[in-house]
C-alpha cells in the first residue's frame, strides 16, 4: 500500500472517489472533476489517497486553517473501501495525515466521528486524539 497526496485528478481518480463517497455519506453528491480539483489545487487542504497497486482504495482530506489563535488542521471525509477495510488503512491514513501536519508546523488537530462508528473512535483514540466536551453545530440554510 501506498499513501501519497493526491497532485492530479483523471478519469482514475473519479471513478474511485464515485465508489468511495457513497461509503461515507449516500446522500452526499459526488464530487465533480472541477471540485476534486479545486481540493487538490488549494493552499489549505490537502487530499491524500491510498493505493493498493493501481486501485485507490482509500481517501482523507485535510484541512488547514489560520485562526486568531493559532494554525490547525482538521480531518475530514476519512473512506476505505470495503474489501480493504481491516488491514489498518484508515490508521494509515490518519496517522500520514498527522505526520504531515506536524511537519508543516501545527500540533492542534481536529476530527470529529459518529459515536456509532466505534471502530473509527477506537482507531483516533488509539492514535493519540482525545475525545473533546464540545458541542457540533451545523447550520443547513434558512428554510
Amino acid at each position: 500500500m501506498d499513501i501519497r497526496e493526491l497532485e492530479s485528478v483523471n478519469d482514475e481518480v473519479l471513478n474511485a472517489f464515485k465508489n468511495l463517497i457513497p461509503l461515507l455519506a449516500s446522500t452526499c453528491a459526488l464530487p465533480t472533476r472541477k471540485d476534486l480539483e479545486t481540493i487538490v489545487y488549494s493552499d489549505n487542504t490537502k487530499l491524500f489517497i491510498a493505493k493498493e497497486g493501481h486501485d485507490i482504495i482509500g481517501t482523507l482530506t485535510l484541512v488547514f486553517n489560520k485562526i486568531p489563535t493559532g494554525e490547525k488542521a482538521w480531518i475530514e471525509d476519512v473512506v476505505v473501501s470495503d474489501k480493504s477495510r481491516g488491514k489498518g488503512i484508515g490508521k494509515s491514513l490518519t496517522q500520514f495525515a498527522v505526520d504531515y501536519a506536524i511537519s508543516k508546523g501545527v500540533n492542534k488537530i481536529d476530527l470529529t466521528s459518529s459515536p456509532e462508528r466505534i471502530a473509527a473512535n477506537n482507531l483516533y483514540q488509539k492514535l493519540g486524539f482525545k475525545k473533546r466536551a464540545t458541542n457540533v453545530y451545523r447550520y443547513f440554510g434558512k428554510k
